[in-house]
């Protein structure tokens, strides 16, 4: 056990963070079926790179890069495995030809409102293992956790090493 086991476990709220571990697992299973069910075209860490293109609707491998805090040429492998897969466009940029600019094609766009169906589906079906009385609240609470999550980040450089000497 680490000193931030210990002390999750001595917070306050120390049932609520054990839940919402237990929930994170769920959640990453329901991500991993939901992929397998669309086909198994990607990885769960493709699925993330299809999203934050999806959100951005066209942004540059450079920012690919930065939001998955990892260097350029390891998003421009990613890209091309997506590419390849006819997931993805990648097209110089008219603006900085330096540049280029990435977006989601039709298959792509189909491939994420596929995977988000089947999501959707299992948070459905979980909701509706849970009596009515007890999920009441779900809708607000799950709301102000994902509020306070804010967007998903990547660790940064600092979080990769530390602790390693």
């Amino acid at each position: 056990m680490t000193d931030t086991d210990d002390r999750d476990r001595d917070h306050p709220d120390g049932a609520a963070v054990e839940a919402g571990l237990a929930l994170a697992r769920a959640f990453t299973g329901i991500s991993v079926r939901a992929v397998a069910a669309a086909g198994g075209t990607v990885t769960v860490p493709q699925l993330r790179v299809l999203m934050l293109i999806a959100e951005a609707g066209q942004t540059n491998v450079a920012a690919v890069g930065r939001e998955l805090d990892v260097h350029p040429s390891n998003a421009t492998r990613v890209l091309v495995r997506l590419g390849r897969a006819g997931l993805v466009d990648r097209r110089p940029d008219p603006e900085d030809r330096r540049h280029l600019l990435v977006e989601l094609t039709p298959a792509g766009r189909e491939l994420i409102g596929e995977i988000d169906a089947h999501r959707r589906a299992a948070v459905a079906d979980l909701l509706d293992r849970v009596p009515p009385e007890r999920r009441a609240g779900a809708a607000e609470l799950l709301g102000a956790l994902a509020d306070a999550a804010g967007p998903p980040t990547p660790p940064t450089s600092a979080h990769r090493t530390a602790g390693q000497s």
